[in-house]
């Protein structure tokens, strides 16, 4: 369910310089810092285009992220990223195409592929302390010649069930070497990890053998009851409607989604999200399936 728009409106971003002070603090809390010879400047004031006083080289608040090179106004930024905190449903990109009053449909998916990769790199960071790690066989829609592969799941188990992380990631193939590529990537070195067959792994496992154990049967039906949610997301949200090269954006929609349920505070969802949005390494690298079009959702 979406948040009346008249709240947003009244909120931090209600115009241009508004939003311009948000990010710039964002980007920037400890004082202007130029990304080419690294001088740190407390006196500068928030602008969206900044010079150096050193170097005499220009920047912007929003060069080298998701947001760079954007036609949009930074309000439109805000707005779209604003809808898409606050509904748990999903996003879709008729919906922003409609909200946003674009003409282009392409546009508005191209949009929201962006505001999912700042949801994923918003939520990045490996679980932590006890993590349970699982693989899950996504089931093939019948009337589809796409056939999805298989995820791989990192639960984080120290905290309640309710409020326990979750990251999901596509995996590429079943040899030890791809799920021990996805635990380094989805877990801690230091935590301690939960599966239920060592023989996954390879010898390039970041995590220790003594920090490695099979899991309860409780901990793993936890596990079980997680990718039993994402398939549901999937199925009632997209229809599965999904190709297969873009499943791992709507998996990291589901984690950013699941992993910020219970935060009572809507706002710093949206800060959140904003912290993907403006992280410098949200630039798309080359092959990232986002940049590419085809009849989706």
């Amino acid at each position: 369910m979406m948040l009346p728009e008249k709240h947003f409106l009244r909120s931090l971003f209600s115009s241009e310089q508004a939003c311009i002070t948000y990010l710039f603090q964002k980007r920037w809390p400890w004082g202007f810092k130029c990304p080419f010879c690294g001088a740190v400047q407390l006196e500068i004031a928030p602008a969206y285009t900044v010079v150096c006083r050193y170097c005499r080289k220009q920047t912007s608040i929003t060069a080298h992220t998701l947001m760079h090179g954007s036609k949009k106004s930074l309000v439109a930024w805000m707005r779209v990223a604003w809808q898409f905190c606050s509904q748990y449903e999903g996003a879709s990109a008729r919906q922003l195409q409609k909200l946003m009053e674009l003409s282009c449909y392409q546009t508005a998916w191209s949009w929201l592929q962006k505001i999912r990769r700042g949801a994923a790199l918003a939520e990045s960071a490996p679980c932590r302390d006890l993590v349970l790690f699982d693989t899950l066989a996504l089931p093939r829609k019948p009337s589809s010649h796409d056939i999805w592969p298989d995820i791989g799941m990192a639960l984080e188990l120290s905290r309640s069930s309710a409020t326990a992380r979750v990251r999901l990631a596509v995996l590429t193939g079943s040899s030890p070497g791809t799920i021990t590529d996805t635990v380094n990537n989805l877990v801690d070195r230091n935590a301690t990890l939960l599966i239920k067959d060592r023989r996954w792994l390879s010898l390039h496992c970041r995590i220790a053998p003594d920090l490695q154990r099979q899991p309860t049967r409780e901990q793993f039906e936890r596990g079980q009851l997680v990718m039993q949610q994402a398939v549901s997301w999937l199925n009632t949200v997209y229809r599965r409607a999904i190709k297969a090269v873009y499943l791992q954006g709507y998996l990291d929609e589901f984690c950013f989604r699941k992993n910020t349920a219970a935060w009572p505070d809507h706002l710093a969802v949206l800060d959140h999200l904003l912290t993907g949005l403006m992280s410098t390494s949200g630039q798309k690298e080359k092959g990232d399936p986002s940049a590419r079009t085809g009849g989706l959702t």
